[in-house]
């Protein structure tokens, strides 16, 4: 397990840039590398449920532990707020491994798998259709297939079996797609929606960064600092200034 920290403000604003043309995977990885010690081989490594409760906890530390979002009801098309925590996602997101590994039998044909990572959701990001993305995904977890004694060639494994592999990596990480429970308060409807905390992160990391470079605007035109003196101050003392120069 990685050890998550709080990025300094120049540490994030560093991070911010680096993620402005980079897809949400890349991302993800980006914003993880600037707050821990770990290197970036060894985040894309982790598995996605795994990855995402870093970048939950990388949130937490930046903006506390309320994560605020709105929904559009499917049914009546009423706008529903919610609410949710880090630790309302726990439960549901723990990871189940086996105690003898992942593994998954169809017949005769035994499988042993691994968790799909970063590595794996880069590698079919550009897959046109999801039919394919999903197969190619489920092939890069097989480890090993076997019919008894003698290999098989995870080419050769036929959709049902590989969806038999898609739903026992999602029952092993059900971190990785975590569905959020969501009741329309005028019309009773009830449906899911998917929550995705890169995309959380990135929505909260952009707008705390303009304001943040909108504050070194003021204050090196105030006082000659250069940005990385103004990104050094502590958010108190920053404000402090800014109260001055207004």
């Amino acid at each position: 397990m990685t050890c998550v920290r709080c990025p300094s403000a120049l540490e994030l604003v560093g991070a911010w840039e680096r993620g402005l043309h980079q897809p949400p995977v890349e991302r993800a990885l980006t914003f993880l590398a600037a707050a821990s010690a770990e290197s970036r081989e060894e985040l894309a490594n982790l598995s996605i449920g795994r990855r995402d409760a870093e970048l939950l906890e990388l949130y937490e530390l930046l903006f506390g532990p309320a994560l605020d979002a709105f929904a559009e009801c499917p049914e009546c098309g009423e706008r529903l707020e919610y609410s949710f925590t880090r630790h309302d996602l726990a439960v549901q997101a723990e990871p189940r491994p086996s105690p003898d590994g992942l593994e998954a039998t169809q017949g005769e044909i035994l499988l042993r798998l691994r968790l799909p990572n970063s590595q794996d959701l880069s590698a079919v990001g550009s897959t046109a259709h999801f039919s394919l993305a999903r197969r190619t995904l489920a092939e890069r977890c097989v480890v090993e297939a076997s019919r008894g004694t003698l290999a098989v060639s995870v080419e050769t494994l036929s959709d049902e079996v590989l969806e038999l592999v898609a739903s026992r990596l999602a029952e092993a990480d059900p971190g990785a797609d975590i569905q959020i429970d969501l009741i329309c308060s005028s019309c009773s409807h009830r449906w899911q929606v998917a929550f995705d905390v890169e995309c959380f992160l990135w929505a909260k990391v952009n707008s705390l960064v303009k304001r943040l470079l909108r504050e070194v605007h003021v204050l090196a035109r105030a006082y000659g600092w250069t940005e990385r003196e103004v990104l050094a101050l502590s958010s108190a003392r920053r404000q402090f200034y800014l109260e001055m120069v207004a």
